[in-house]
């Protein structure tokens, strides 16, 4: 049993604070676990008290890691559990605090792949196929995939690809058409749209090229 005799704050300008035991440092916690354990000067911690407030502090270290890491933008459980261990820190301690966040909605795959469809559609001109595979490579289940997907509709897919393969056509005009067919549909499996969409569009295509060639 040992008595703590001092609690000061450090100089970092961080929230940490070091406790002294009996006259002497012993440990550092963050204003979170010191709030925790109401630790306060006078206060009597045994060896088992100071085990339970250093593993705390373990956990509390892995939190705020988290909570720094998506503060940049949004994470899957993946992405983040990646980052997390990279840095060395526990599985255990990693894997507890992905669950409290997801508790907390700060982690969501589903809201994540939603956000991600919509902006990659509005930026990049993506089709779902394309999506799908950067979503799964972003460790998103592909039950998750599959079911935020399935919301898109098939003539706004249809839209979105008309959009894209005419601005590609248009730097295309001029060039003999199996040219063109090679580069637009390329382009279109590139950005991921479903073959039986591409091969329409390189269709209607051909008829307007050689309308305009003729």
């Amino acid at each position: 049993m040992g008595e703590i005799t001092r609690i000061e704050r450090q100089k970092n300008g961080l929230p940490r604070y070091n406790i002294h035991v009996d006259g002497a440092y012993r440990f550092a916690v963050h204003e979170d676990v010191l709030v925790r354990f109401r630790l306060s000067k006078g206060m009597e911690v045994d060896a088992a008290e100071i085990e339970s407030i250093l593993a705390e502090e373990e956990r509390n270290k892995v939190y705020q890691a988290a909570l720094r890491h998506l503060s940049y933008r949004p994470r899957t459980v993946f992405e983040l559990k990646r980052h997390l261990l990279d840095k060395g820190y526990e599985s255990a301690y990693v894997d507890a605090v992905t669950e409290e966040l997801k508790e907390k909605r700060y982690l969501d795959d589903r809201r994540f792949a939603q956000a991600w469809v919509e902006e990659r559609r509005r930026r990049k001109g993506y089709g779902s196929l394309k999506l799908k595979h950067e979503l799964e490579q972003k460790g998103v289940s592909s039950e998750t995939v599959e079911e935020v997907l399935s919301q898109l509709e098939d003539e706004k897919e249809r839209e979105l690809a008309r959009m894209v393969a005419e601005k590609r056509y248009r730097r295309l005009v001029g060039q003999p058409w199996p040219k063109v067919e090679r580069r637009l549909g390329q382009y279109l499996f590139r950005q991921g749209f479903n073959p039986s969409l591409v091969y329409e569009l390189l269709r209607t295509f051909r008829s307007r090229h050689e309308r305009e060639e003729g």
